[in-house]
């Protein structure tokens, strides 16, 4: 049966069919293998929209939010270094930083052993959102694990980290 036979053979879905999709994906679970990766990536998608309905409420975009979030963790940074991390274009990691230099939460000065680099740091105003989004974020870390077995959790973090390994090796480093 082919893929186009089976679409017009499955019944239109329901408001609650589509409300659980994620948790129950009806017509994938072949193996326990796709069952799983069905749940991470809709739990990967709500999760993204949970985040970017969050950042929205404090004015600024998932790609400005990424950029403060690793200046506040690893430093000052090259924008080169930056657009490698974040694995996003040179031109695009120059039109957030210009943007965040606009709103006055990241600054720009000469890189000190290289003449070519700029570094960016985080200015005040953006080490206050950074610690801002950190807290906010460990809250909601706390709000979503509050009922897990330490041991569960625990299992829980390896098998992210085994899947995230996964998912690297198959990026490749970033370029």
């Amino acid at each position: 049966m082919t893929a186009q036979n089976r679409a017009a053979q499955a019944p239109e879905p329901t408001q609650a069919s589509v409300e659980t999709f994620y948790r129950n994906p009806p017509f994938r679970a072949e193996t326990d293998a796709v069952a799983a990766l069905d749940r991470l990536w809709g739990t990967s998608l709500l999760l993204g929209e949970l985040m970017q309905r969050g950042l929205a409420e404090r004015g600024i975009t998932l790609a400005r939010a990424a950029v403060i979030s690793l200046l506040a963790r690893a430093g000052s940074s090259t924008q080169r270094s930056l657009s490698r991390v974040l694995r996003v274009t040179p031109r695009d990691i120059t039109g957030l930083v210009d943007a965040l230099e606009g709103d006055g939460l990241v600054a720009r000065s000469p890189h000190p052993t290289d003449r070519r680099a700029t570094l960016v740091s985080l200015t005040e105003a953006g080490a206050v959102l950074a610690a801002t989004l950190t807290r906010d974020q460990d809250a909601f870390a706390e709000r979503l694990f509050a009922d897990a077995d330490p041991d569960e959790l625990r299992a829980f973090m390896r098998m992210v980290d085994r899947v995230l390994v996964q998912v690297e090796e198959r990026l490749g480093p970033p370029r």
